[in-house]
């Protein structure tokens, strides 16, 4: 989340009209990012204090002032692939979402949309985990799949809506892109770094012998499009889920990364409102240290531009 100018003003507010109780004061310039932290052998690491973080922005340190880990409320998209392919995983899929994101807290949005050739919007974010579950229930399973263009319209969607809120995408699929659409591999990383959204992906099996198996002639399988890559640089993880029975479990295991992420905020000692991208590197520990932590967490962001920054770059 990074505020400037009047929008440093709106944190506190909104966020305690959306989640009572909660508070928080959001300075000018500060920008936030999340964070996983595993340790050697994988697992995950809760009790990390705030002095052990260090945060680089461009390869210069900066002064983490604030930190905090599953205070900021959530706002989840699940993002559902509705192709041809996905007809036995949508059968486990209603029970195992509405039990997994009735782990979050009660507070927590959820948002669902699903995507064949183009995606849409079925459930606007809610804390009504039943609605979540009902409208998946009545997705029909048909035609082929277009992952950018849903994961685009995913993160725009949050960034609009909760724009106070930390946001993440859920993508269900096989992960085996078969169209062409309007948004690349680049677009979907650079919206999701303005948005400030986390991409997990479980990934099901066995789609893309199913595409090959039912349109041998007809569908163009369109795949340079690395979904792995989108949820690295975002900060997220691809889930595989071997078998549909496996997808409770993979959504279980996303929504307890979601709550084990811990929250860095810093005020940039880059002033400069260029629009630039600018690379976030987040070490754990005493440079003796390095190699015992590994850091899950977004790539960089995008500076706040001017409006002649802003005018220039939208210009041919």
């Amino acid at each position: 989340m990074l505020l400037t100018g009047s929008a440093a003003l709106l944190p506190a507010q909104a966020a305690a009209n959306q989640t009572p109780g909660f508070k928080v004061r959001v300075d000018v310039h500060l920008v936030l990012v999340e964070a996983i932290v595993r340790d050697a052998h994988g697992g995950l690491v809760g009790d990390l204090r705030q002095q052990q973080f260090h945060v680089f922005e461009d390869g210069a340190e900066q002064q983490v002032t604030y930190f905090s880990r599953d205070e900021l409320p959530l706002a989840v998209a699940l993002v559902v692939d509705a192709s041809g392919s996905m007809g036995p995983v949508l059968k486990e899929l209603r029970q195992a979402a509405y039990d997994a994101t009735s782990e979050l807290k009660p507070t927590d949005q959820v948002a669902l949309f699903d995507f064949r050739a183009r995606a849409e919007r079925l459930e606007d974010l809610t804390t009504n985990r039943q609605r979540i579950a009902f409208h998946i229930s009545r997705i029909h399973p048909a035609g082929a799949t277009v992952i950018p263009d849903a994961l685009y319209e995913a993160a725009d969607y949050l960034g609009n809506a909760a724009p106070t809120r930390r946001h993440a995408i859920i993508l269900i699929s096989d992960n085996d892109n078969t169209l062409r659409g309007y948004a690349n591999e680049k677009r979907v990383i650079r919206r999701a770094l303005e948005t400030e959204t986390v991409i997990y992906s479980i990934r099901i099996h066995g789609g893309l012998s199913y595409h090959l198996h039912h349109f041998p002639v007809l569908l163009p399988l369109f795949q340079n499009v690395s979904v792995p890559t989108i949820a690295h640089e975002t900060g997220g993880e691809v889930m595989d889920a071997e078998d549909p029975g496996a997808l409770h479990g993979a959504i279980a295991t996303v929504i307890s990364r979601l709550k084990k992420r811990y929250t860095l905020g810093y005020q940039s000692t880059n002033t400069r409102h260029d629009g630039a991208f600018r690379r976030i590197e987040i070490h754990v520990g005493a440079p003796a240290d390095q190699g015992r932590y590994s850091v899950y967490a977004r790539q960089g962001y995008y500076a706040p531009a001017d409006e002649q920054t802003a005018w220039r770059d939208t210009q041919p």
